[in-house]
């Protein structure tokens, strides 16, 4: 169970999000959406620990995030994707998954669950190049198995879909029902690709300029463009040329 309370984080008076309270749960997909600047990337950081609020809480299993030693143990279980790279450039792919495992397991060799992922995602042919010569969909995919290493009860993917094909987002979609059916985990995934997220997400937390402006299952709502065309100023739909 994860918990956000009146949590705040400002860069400046117009940035930031703004007194955000949220519950997640497990075994549920959340989709977190909004336009650019809307506030989805802080507060995904913030619930993974990354941000140190301005102010309010977060909470995993009553443990706030901001009391680091007690939260270290949850940090290691959340499999965390951000919208950056985050690999190092001038190691291979396989240098980085390798690394990745001794750091979040403490051993030496791939867990049958990586390998799997590996193959999951037909990343075996570029193992051996280097990182950060590899294309945007190459890096995706390497840092989304790298993301899965490890025992983790909660999965937080910032734009996961950036340089990703057709095929690797139906990947994603199984993979994460899988993740929710089958091992109970609590998913919060933001994303510009609404078709993506229609057939996928069980709630949906749409922000603007910081703001909670729906926080709804996506069963009350039909389509996640009839939300936003809901919240959409009119001016944005026309255009004067």
């Amino acid at each position: 169970m994860i918990i956000c309370e009146h949590l705040t984080k400002l860069f400046d008076a117009n940035s930031g999000i703004k007194d955000i309270n949220l519950q997640f749960s497990p075994g549920i997909i959340y989709g977190i959406i909004g336009y650019n600047g809307s506030g989805k990337t802080t507060l995904l950081n913030c619930i993974e620990g990354l941000y140190i609020p301005t102010s309010g809480f977060v909470f995993h299993d009553n443990v706030k995030t901001t009391e680091n030693k007690d939260f270290l143990p949850y940090r290691r279980k959340i499999a965390f994707l951000p919208s950056d790279d985050f690999l190092y450039p001038r190691l291979t792919c396989m240098e980085n998954i390798e690394l990745s495992t001794i750091l979040r397991t403490g051993k030496n060799k791939l867990s049958h669950e990586t390998d799997e992922l590996i193959r999951y995602f037909e990343i075996e042919s570029f193992l051996h190049k280097k990182f950060g010569d590899c294309s945007t969909g190459m890096k995706k995919k390497v840092q989304i198995v790298v993301s899965l290493i490890g025992e983790i009860d909660t999965i937080i993917w910032d734009e996961p879909n950036d340089g990703l094909d057709i095929i690797s987002n139906l990947k994603i979609k199984t993979l994460l029902k899988h993740y929710k059916s089958k091992k109970n985990i609590t998913i919060l995934f933001s994303s510009h690709v609404i078709e993506f997220l229609n057939d996928f997400v069980d709630h949906c937390v749409l922000l603007h300029e910081g703001n909670i402006i729906e926080n709804t299952d996506i069963q009350n709502i039909g389509t996640l463009e009839k939300l936003f065309l809901n919240n959409l100023p009119h001016d944005v739909l026309s255009i004067n040329i």
